[in-house]
């Protein structure tokens, strides 16, 4: 799996995550980015390009995804070929 960036999150992250693309593979304009950890929850995030080629992630699913799960380290993958979703990997901090 290609990472796109990993974080350690932390209380500003709730409201929003700030990050570059090391993937290349987020598009430009905003989108809603489908995301599970197990394929068996899914979680759908508002994301868009900043300044300086950044993107960002925020709103209120992103705030309730983040806010249990302050201080761990939080990995975002690319979509897989043939996949309509990206994956995310969750580790205690």
């Amino acid at each position: 799996m290609e990472e796109i960036d990993t974080v350690n999150l932390q209380v500003n992250h709730v409201q929003r995550w700030r990050f570059r693309d090391r993937s290349g593979t987020l598009p430009a304009g905003p989108i809603v980015l489908r995301v599970t950890e197990d394929e068996k929850q899914w979680c759908r995030f508002e994301c868009y390009r900043i300044e300086g080629g950044m993107h960002c992630i925020s709103g209120s699913a992103w705030s309730d995804f983040v806010g249990p799960r302050v201080h761990a380290r939080l990995t975002l993958y690319a979509k897989q070929d043939g996949e309509n979703f990206n994956r995310v990997r969750v580790r205690a901090g």
